[in-house]
C-alpha cells in the first residue's frame, strides 16, 4: 500500500495547477514550509503552475530574497487546482479562505490533528516544524522526480530555526539530521541568523518595557499585557511583536508565560509558552491550540485574561504540590 507521502505526490502529478496556502499571521515555519514546498515543486515540475497565496508580512519581508513571495491568483484558477495547506492546524486559520474551492485539498502539518480538514492529511505532531516534514517529503520521494534546490533548503532552514527558537525548543535528533542535510546546499545561514536575531531600536525599547513590567506569580507563571495604546507609543512599524515572546524565559524562576496583545477589535491575541506543564489543552479552552509547550489563544476581554491566568497558575501550583509529595 502506498504511503501518505506517495499518495500526495500522486495527486501533485495529476494536477497542472497547485495552490499552496498556510496560516494567517504567518511565522517563519509557515513561510518556510509553504515557499520551500513551492520551490521544490517548481523545480521538480517546471511545466506546472505552482502558486503560494496569503497576505505578506512586512516584518518577515527579508525572507523574500529571490522574489518568492505571495502570488495573485484569480478565483477561476481554483476550479481545476489541487490545494495544499501547510503548517495550519485549524481551517479558520487558513490564510485566504478560497482554499475549499480547489478540486482536492491536502493538509500537511506538525500540530496535533484536532481538526482533520481536507481530502488528504499528512500530520506528524512529533516533528519540530512543518519544514522538516517538507524536507522528508523530498527525501523519501526524490527517486520519483522531486528536486531539492539551494533556495528550497534556505527556506526550509528558516522555518526550522523559527519554530525551534534557533534550536532552544527542540532537542530531537531528526531535526538536527534534517538541518545537517540542508547545510549541504550552501546557503548563507549566517545571514539568516542575523536577520532573525537583530531588532530595531523601537523593538529594543519595547523589550526593555516587557522585562521591566512582566508580572511573575509565586507559581512561576509570568505575563504581560500589551495594549494598543502602548504599542502605538513604541512605533514598531513593521517589526510586529513576536520578538518579545521569548523574553520572560530569560528570568530563572519563570516556568510558563503569556504575552497578551490587544487587537484593533479590542480582543487579545495570546502567545503561550511553557517549560514544565503542557499548555495546548489550555489554549484549546480559549479558541486556540498548538504544541504542548508553545501555543496560541484568544482572550475576548479582561475576564478571559484573568481566567486564563488562573487556569495556568493553578496547574503550575498543582504540579509543584505533586512534586513535593514525590
Amino acid at each position: 500500500m502506498a504511503t501518505i507521502e506517495e499518495q500526495i505526490l500522486e495527486q501533485i502529478k495529476r494536477y497542472d495547477t497547485i495552490i499552496i496556502h498556510r496560516h494567517q499571521r504567518p511565522d517563519p515555519d509557515a513561510f518556510g514550509s509553504q515557499l520551500g514546498l513551492k520551490e521544490i515543486l517548481k523545480s521538480s515540475f517546471p511545466e506546472k503552475k505552482i502558486y503560494a497565496v496569503g497576505k505578506e508580512v512586512a516584518g518577515l519581508s527579508w525572507i523574500n530574497e529571490y522574489e518568492t513571495f505571495m502570488d495573485t491568483v484569480p478565483d477561476a484558477v481554483y476550479n481545476k487546482a489541487l490545494v495544499i495547506v501547510t503548517d495550519t492546524a485549524n481551517a479558520p486559520r487558513i490564510d485566504d479562505q478560497r482554499w475549499p474551492d480547489g478540486l482536492e485539498v491536502v493538509k500537511i502539518d506538525h500540530h496535533p490533528n484536532d481538526e482533520p480538514y481536507g481530502d488528504w492529511q499528512w500530520v506528524k505532531d512529533s516533528h519540530s516544524a512543518t519544514s522538516t516534514m517538507i524536507f522528508e517529503f523530498y527525501e523519501k520521494l526524490k527517486d520519483q522526480g522531486l528536486v531539492m534546490t539551494k533556495e528550497a533548503a534556505r527556506l526550509l532552514y528558516i522555518g526550522i530555526i523559527g519554530d525551534t527558537g534557533r534550536f532552544m525548543y527542540s532537542d530531537d535528533s531528526e531535526t538536527f539530521r534534517v538541518v545537517s542535510e540542508l547545510f549541504k546546499y550552501d546557503f548563507d545561514y549566517q545571514k539568516i541568523h542575523h536577520e532573525m536575531s537583530t531588532i530595531s531600536e523601537s523593538a529594543a525599547k519595547l523589550s526593555g518595557y516587557v522585562l521591566q513590567n512582566v508580572k511573575i506569580l509565586a507559581s512561576g507563571f509570568a505575563y504581560v499585557i500589551l495594549t494598543k495604546e502602548l504599542l502605538q507609543e513604541f512605533d514598531l512599524k513593521d517589526d510586529g511583536t513576536a520578538f518579545v515572546v521569548p523574553l520572560p524565559s530569560k528570568i530563572d524562576r519563570v516556568k510558563a508565560w503569556a504575552i497578551f496583545e490587544e487587537q484593533d477589535e479590542g480582543n487579545y491575541r495570546v502567545r503561550l509558552r511553557s517549560r514544565t506543564i503542557p499548555i495546548n489543552k489550555i489554549a484549546n479552552q480559549f479558541e486556540g491550540g498548538g504544541h504542548p509547550m508553545a501555543s496560541g489563544a484568544w482572550a475576548q476581554d479582561e475576564n478571559d485574561i484573568n481566567q486564563l491566568i488562573s487556569v495556568i497558575d493553578n496547574q503550575l501550583i498543582a504540579k509543584q504540590d505533586t512534586e513535593k509529595e514525590d
